[in-house]
């Protein structure tokens, strides 16, 4: 296994400051609705960047531990976090099953091996743990879509490459600036979903969250399970 590139290192202070002046409304409603009550329970914040989602966790209950490959970014995150540990999130330094909840936040276009980070947080999760996640939308933010003056034209414009899996360095097409600065690894939205699933992981629940977006869904939302075959569900909203 190849290590991972720690892509934020030199950029944490934009990157805090640009999106810790966002809301999340949408995004902290979803959480909050699907934590429940920690009463002092370990949660994992996967990827944890700067830690400005682990807020939303600790007033649910939880005891939060971050862990991020980028020693700049916990520098942020230490601010916000109890404990906030450097680590490859392929490679947590934890024993199997020994937490009962992981949260993700925006960072599967982070990271080139998704699948491996799943199969990663499946391991940590007891039978019955949850796997939050919410992440942008694989169909509808990516280099082959230009949603930058979305809210103007009422419209987007796509163009082709949904299919085309990998890196994209010149930008994600929403004007975040993100892509430009660390890079963007674009997924199909089979390969999100599949990620989940193949590491054993039942999808419970898929939620599309507008996030800002006025003509498609911003954001996806995923709730996943660590039980048997016998209870899988799937539900599905939007909004």
């Amino acid at each position: 296994m190849e290590p991972e590139r720690a892509r934020y290192d030199g950029h944490s202070a934009w990157y805090d400051e640009t999106f810790g002046a966002f809301s999340y409304e949408e995004e902290t409603a979803f959480l909050r609705d699907r934590l429940g009550v920690g009463n002092g329970e370990i949660c994992l914040d996967v990827a944890c960047g700067t830690g400005l989602h682990a807020r939303t966790a600790a007033d649910a209950g939880y005891r939060v531990v971050g862990f991020d490959i980028s020693a700049d970014q916990l520098r942020f995150a230490r601010r916000r976090l109890d404990v906030a540990v450097q680590a490859d999130a392929r490679r947590l330094p934890l024993p199997d099953g020994a937490v009962s909840l992981a949260l993700g936040m925006f960072f599967h276009t982070d990271v080139a091996d998704f699948a491996a980070v799943v199969r990663e947080v499946a391991r940590c999760l007891r039978s019955g743990g949850r796997f939050i996640y919410v992440g942008l939308h694989p169909c509808f933010i990516g280099p082959f879509v230009n949603r930058m003056n979305e809210s103007a034209d009422l419209g987007l414009r796509f163009m082709p490459g949904y299919g085309d899996v990998g890196w994209a360095d010149h930008g994600s097409g929403d004007g975040s600036g993100v892509g430009g600065r660390v890079g963007f690894h674009h997924k199909t939205l089979a390969g999100f979903l599949g990620a989940i699933a193949d590491a054993g992981l039942n999808l419970g629940e898929v939620s599309e969250i507008p996030g800002g977006g006025v003509v498609l869904p911003r954001n996806l939302a995923i709730v996943a399970t660590k039980i048997g075959a016998s209870r899988r569900g799937l539900q599905t909203g939007y909004g």
